[in-house]
């Protein structure tokens, strides 16, 4: 039973390796989980994602874009992977989802001097101006939930823009990641800790943490042979060698 099971796997990987030319990888800067740093793309979630190819035996190549472009090519083009994806109701069947590769918690921000903002519920945001990121998985639940663009949300391109809007008061809070939030606070020269504050916990999105996932019309042996491989890296304990050590600095 163990051959039968080792040989599954091996004509799996084999299969993948086959596709490999096929298979494109996009992700966009979003540290600390991807990000670019003299000249290489590094960060949490791309460790694991590098891990399961090593373990793979494949090496494609990863392209960096801005987020709205890359889920869009992971939307529309087969064999295509993007990572880390926060997964929600909205896009459960837009995507063949492999598996977590770091964990998520994002939350409605304010900055601490802001004594005047109160939030107990979501709904006791609406009357505040709130920064988001366009198809971001925190803008597209707070759409669901009937906050809109232009009333409620101001959408921008770029997380350092909605982080500077809310220390100038252009913005009353920010929805974002919290390991994002901090990291985007110490490289403007502040201090997350005594900057910012949490208003609000969105605890209903992507509890489990962020995902890597497939076009929907990916070959299926692709998707599976990725399954496999990030199962190997944790049975193997290099998952959570890779967490200790991006949790550690």
């Amino acid at each position: 039973m163990r051959y039968s099971l080792w040989l599954v796997l091996s004509l799996v990987y084999i299969k993948s390796f086959a596709l490999e030319l096929n298979i494109r990888v996009v992700t966009e800067e979003f540290p600390p989980y991807n990000y670019t740093q003299n000249q290489k793309l590094v960060g949490l979630s791309t460790d694991i994602v590098q891990a399961v190819f090593k373990e793979l035996k494949i090496n494609p190549e990863i392209r960096v874009y801005p987020w709205v472009r890359a889920y869009q090519t992971a939307l529309n083009e087969p064999n295509t992977l993007i990572f880390s994806i926060g997964r929600n109701h909205k896009r459960e069947n837009l995507f063949n989802w492999i598996g977590v590769i770091a964990p998520a918690k994002s939350f409605l921000f304010k900055l601490q001097s802001r004594n005047d903002i109160t939030i107990n519920t979501l709904q006791d945001a609406k009357p505040y101006l709130m920064g988001t990121f366009p198809e971001s998985v925190r803008e597209q639940y707070l759409i669901g939930k009937g906050f809109e663009k232009g009333v409620h949300l101001v959408s921008t391109y770029s997380y350092e823009k909605s982080f500077n809007l809310l220390v100038n008061k252009r913005i009353d809070l920010w929805a974002m990641n919290e390991l994002v939030a901090y990291y985007i606070a110490r490289k403007a020269g502040y201090d997350p800790h005594k900057t910012l504050e949490k208003a609000f916990f969105l605890k209903e999105l992507s509890p489990e943490g962020y995902y890597m996932a497939f076009n929907k019309e990916t070959d299926a042996a692709v998707v599976q042979a990725l399954k496999n491989g990030l199962e190997a890296i944790k049975q193997k304990g290099l998952y959570q060698q890779i967490q200790q050590q991006h949790f550690g600095k």
